[in-house]
């Protein structure tokens, strides 16, 4: 049991940083950001819902289409879950 939560705990903050992250972007004003993070999935939805995990990944997935179009690197869609 401690080992599930602890992975648990693991998922959330690692959520909590990928929102930060995506955050951030769009008021860095990231065009891409803007237009691919449009569900407002938060942070306890993408980490503990079978719905929200699948919506952050699909906004991820348009974000990284959308970065590649404007052509952006992916250094780029990886700074969305940097500290």
């Amino acid at each position: 049991m401690f080992r599930r939560l602890r992975d648990t705990a693991t998922e959330v903050q690692g959520h909590h940083r990928l929102t930060q992250g995506i955050n951030r972007a769009v008021a860095d004003g990231d065009q891409e950001a803007r237009a691919a993070f449009t569900s407002g999935t938060g942070t306890l939805a993408a980490a503990l819902t079978r719905r929200g995990r699948d919506m952050r990944g699909a906004e991820i997935h348009d974000y990284g289409t959308r970065v590649a179009a404007a052509g952006g690197g992916p250094e780029r869609v990886h700074r969305l879950a940097r500290d």
